[in-house]
This record gives C-alpha cells, structure tokens and sequence, in this order.
C-alpha cells in the first residue's frame, strides 16, 4: 500500500520502470527465437500495457486527484488577479464565521474543564419581580439554599457558588494591596466536579459547615502562575480581605477557573465564610445542581420548586409595603433548570442574543461570498466548454469532469482557509477587548483545538460545496458536438450565474431596487465576460467588435 501511494508522486519513474518491464519481455520473445515484429505485435499495444501496469502500481483515484490538483493550480496561477479576489473574499467570510464560531464556543458552547458536565444545570427563577415587570433571576439566599439541597440529595447535589467579585487582597502591608477575583464555593464543590489538587488540599464539606470557621483559601492554578510564579511556598501564606485573615491550603489543577464563563477566578473561599451567609434577606449566590447519573431533571425540578416557594412564602409574611397582588406575583415565580455545562454568568446572558445575531450575519455573509465566487467560476466555465467537450471526447466520464472543477474550487477554498484562520486569530480577541474594561476585564480561553480546527474544516468542505458544485455540474454537463460548434444558446450558458445574482439581490434588497441591481449586475457580468472571453465559445456567433458585444447584451 505504502509503495502503491508513494508510486502517485514520481509518475515519470514509475513509468520508466514499467516500459523497461514491458521491453524485458519483447527482449525475453526475440532471445527466444520469435522474429521482432511477431513478437511486438503478439505483445499487444505498448499504451495499453503501461495503462494497465500504472492502474497495479499505484492508487489511480488518488493519481487522478493528484493530476487534477495540478492542473487546478496551474488554471488559479493563469488568472492571478480573479483567482486572487476570489480567495481574499473567501477568506474574509471564513475568517469572520471562525471568529465568531471562536466566541460561541468560549461563552456559550465550551465545557467546563469539570467530570461530567452535561449533568451540571443553573437554578434561575422566572416571573415578575418585585417591579412588576418579567424578569429572570439566579440570586439565591443562602439558607433557601440549604432547604433545597436537604430536598434532593438523593437525586443531585446542590453547589452554591457566589458571583465572582473583584476585590482588594492584601499579603504584607496596606501599601502592598492589589486586585483578585474571589468567589465563595461551597466545601464539596471540587470534589463534585472530580477536581484534584496541583499542590496542597482543596476544600471539603467540612470546611463549610459553621460560619466563620474555617478561614481557609484555595487558589486558581492560574493566579498562582500569574502572582506566585509556581512557588511551593504559597502554601501557608495569608491573606487579608477586609477585616478577616485567610489561610492558603491548596493550589486548584488546571484549567479550572471557576464557573463564571468570562471571568477566572483567582482565591476561592467557602461559602460559610461569607458575611451574609446566613441572611436570608440576601441573595448573594448562584445554586448550581449536579444531576446523579439516570436521573430526569423535572422531578428534581419539581421538588425545587415546591421547597423554594415554601421558603418565599414564610419569607413574604415580613414584607411591608407591598400589596398582596404583588406578593402573590412574586410568590408565582417558576424555578428552572438550565443546562450549564458551559458555566453560568451575566456575559452569557448579556451577550448571548448579540452572539447568535452576530453568527447569522457572518453566515450570511459567507453565503454572498459564495455566490460571487460560484459567478466567477460559472463563467470561466462557459469559457472552458471546448475544453471539457474535447474531454468528454476523449473518454472522460461526467465524474471526472466534476472531480477537475470541485479540485479547482477547494484548493481556492483551502487558500481562503488559510487566509481566515489569520483574520480570525487576531480578530476575535480583537472583539473581546472592546468588551473588556481595566475595571472588569473579560477573560475567555480561545484555544485553537480541535473544535476550531473541526469547524474550520467543516466550514471550508461546505464553501467548496457551495461555490464549487454549480459550475461543476454546469461544466459536467457541456455537450461535445454543440460546444465544438460554438454552442447553442449564448444566453442559455448564464443560467445558473443569473440565477445565483438574484439569489444574492434577494438576500440584501428590497423587491423595487433587488431588480435594478440585478439587471445590472447581469449585464455586468455579461460585458466582463465578453471583455474577458469574447470572441470565444458562445461569443462565435456575433461580431467581435463592439457592435455585436451589444447585440448580445440585450
């Protein structure tokens, strides 16, 4: 097999080789006493021979697609300046749907670095709030908390994680204060997720248990890169925030950093640590539910539902100045569960439409690429209609007619590809800066893995599809006899180019001027053909001069 493949590269050996075999043996006859000419034509023909040794000798669909990628680039490297505006036109489309796919992946669609995370949801409360306006809220207090969690513990375990806050940390001196995003998790939480310690210990449950008892503190394997440099001795090493001192005991494995999509987190502390822990006027944390394996979410759901509205309702009896129709609105919220395998937080709510608006546009953008590009390619189709009609006369099957032109198209599309993936490189981060401030700076790890590389080709085998296989069929589908007579119809060759200039005129413009723009982007492309391939194919039959250019255009 290795030999056979690597016979497709070095054809002109390989052929040397089989016509020195094929003349061994003419040489074998005549030693034997044959007379040469006897021997030669008992041999049979020396083509058809060699035709059938090189079909042995080597993979012939992989040869064919080696010739035709050959001969493609030889056409691209012909026309310099089309070949070229059609792959910066393509790369620009692919380029802004890569960079945009690069920002849904990291905000909405990206996993958590956690075991499991499809069975990790975020509890949301949905209704009217105390406003009387609809609204979604994922604040929790913490002993409503606490109820919940006793409520399902057989079927999924509740997490309490805080909003991540940027605060003042302080390791010697005042003088010395700088900025950290903390969070407040409950004890079980890396346990939970199947996390391991890069150094020291993590939280369990029993450094969450009583308020104010274990000021303990376990930083993110990037802030510790980041701050300590990677230093062992971090272990031990206090911290101020505010009034209170906490402990460093452990070190999280990367790349967990945190659950806040959007923000790392850098000191994490336990929950029972927090000023209003056990408030139950505060909502201060999210509630995070880890599924247990074969259980249904609405069940669980259920149950939620029903001990949170217990806990609101004894909570509502201390409400003053509120009418009871607005009480009994809000005692109507509906707990939800939404999936949150890719984390929860306010960049994902906030951005979440603008993210979906953004892919749409860029989609749309990439589809009038393709269809300017499938126009150039239909034309240079028509010009080449002798070309494949001498193919086709020659024993080329349709197949390999639409193998020589789809080559053509992504070896465009693979330049375009290439091209994108730069543009998309610098752009998306180039998105997230406008978005980011010094106060609050938004982090998202923008990995080119195997999920970008996975789009990226999917996204270049379509745009080959999409602007390739028209003018392929088109090509594929040429008359021998006709198109070496000069063709029938002239107007009939620009079928599909027609037809793809109003597909793009729908897409951008209204009815009235969709018409206007199309009849003269038609005739455009009419004249541009002419001045490009005039005198030729279907051109034959009119004058060459400017006065038949004419005729034909109308």
């Amino acid at each position: 097999m290795w030999s056979r493949i690597a016979n497709v590269w070095r054809g002109g050996r390989l052929n040397r080789e089989i016509d020195e075999e094929l003349e061994s043996h003419v040489q074998e006859a005549i030693e034997k006493g044959r007379d040469p000419a006897e021997a030669r034509r008992a041999f049979g023909s020396v083509l058809r021979r060699r035709e059938e040794s090189r079909d042995v000798r080597l993979i012939p669909w992989l040869d064919s697609l080696r010739a035709d990628a050959v001969f493609g680039w030889r056409q691209l490297v012909k026309r310099k300046v089309t070949s070229a505006a059609a792959i910066l036109s393509l790369a620009l489309a692919i380029g802004a749907c890569t960079s945009a796919f690069r920002l849904i992946d990291a905000l909405l669609l990206r996993p958590l670095p956690i075991a499991e995370p499809e069975r990790l949801y975020a509890l949301d409360r949905q209704g009217i709030g105390f406003d009387g306006k609809p609204q979604t809220f994922d604040g929790w207090a913490y002993p409503a908390f606490r109820l919940m969690r006793a409520a399902v513990r057989d079927q999924a375990e509740l997490i309490a994680v805080s909003y991540a806050e940027r605060m003042d940390v302080t390791y010697k001196s005042d003088q010395e204060m700088e900025k950290a995003y903390v969070q407040y998790v409950s004890g079980w939480m890396f346990g939970s997720f199947g996390l391991k310690p890069a150094l020291g210990r993590l939280f369990t449950e029993n450094d969450d248990l009583k308020a104010g008892a274990h000021p303990y503190a376990v930083v993110s394997h990037d802030y510790w890169r980041r701050r300590f440099g990677q230093n062992p001795s971090v272990i031990g090493r206090t911290l101020r925030m505010s009034d209170r001192l906490f402990e460093i005991i452990g070190v999280a494995e990367a790349p967990f950093t945190g659950t806040e999509t959007g923000t790392v987190t850098d000191i994490f502390l336990p929950t029972m640590m927090h000023p209003a822990a056990m408030r139950s006027d505060s909502t201060w944390h999210r509630t995070l539910a880890r599924l247990k394996p074969g259980v249904a979410v609405e069940p669980v759901r259920a149950k939620l539902h029903a001990t949170s509205r217990a806990f609101e309702y004894e909570r509502a009896k201390g409400f003053s100045g509120m009418t009871k129709q607005s009480i009994d609105k809000y005692l109507a919220q509906m707990v939800v569960l939404e999936p949150a395998a890719a984390g929860a937080s306010g960049l994902q709510k906030d951005y979440r439409r603008s993210l979906i608006s953004l892919g749409v546009l860029v989609a749309l953008v990439l589809l009038i690429a393709c269809a300017n590009v499938a126009n150039l390619m239909t034309v240079q189709a028509a010009a080449r209609a002798r070309e494949m009609a001498l193919r086709v006369s020659i024993g080329a099957g349709r197949g390999r007619l639409v193998q020589l032109v789809l080559v053509e198209s992504a070896i465009l599309a693979v330049l375009a590809a290439a091209m994108g993936a730069w543009f998309a490189w610098w752009s998306a981060p180039f998105v997230i800066s406008r978005i980011s401030s010094a106060g609050n700076p938004v982090r998202l790890s923008l990995p080119a893995d195997w999920r970008v590389l996975g789009f990226g080709l999917a996204l270049t085998l379509m745009v080959t599809i999409l602007f390739g296989l028209a003018p392929a069929l088109r090509a594929s589908g040429v008359k021998p006899a006709s198109a070496l007579k000069g063709g029938d119809d002239p107007h009939s060759r620009r079928r599909v180019m027609n037809g793809l200039i109003a597909v793009q005129g729908r897409v951008l413009f209204s009815r009235a001027v969709r018409r206007r723009i199309v009849r003269r982007h038609v005739r455009a492309a009419v004249d541009s053909a002419d001045w490009l391939f005039g005198g030729t194919d279907s051109h034959s039959r009119y004058d060459s001069g400017a006065t038949g250019r004419r005729k034909h255009v109308e």
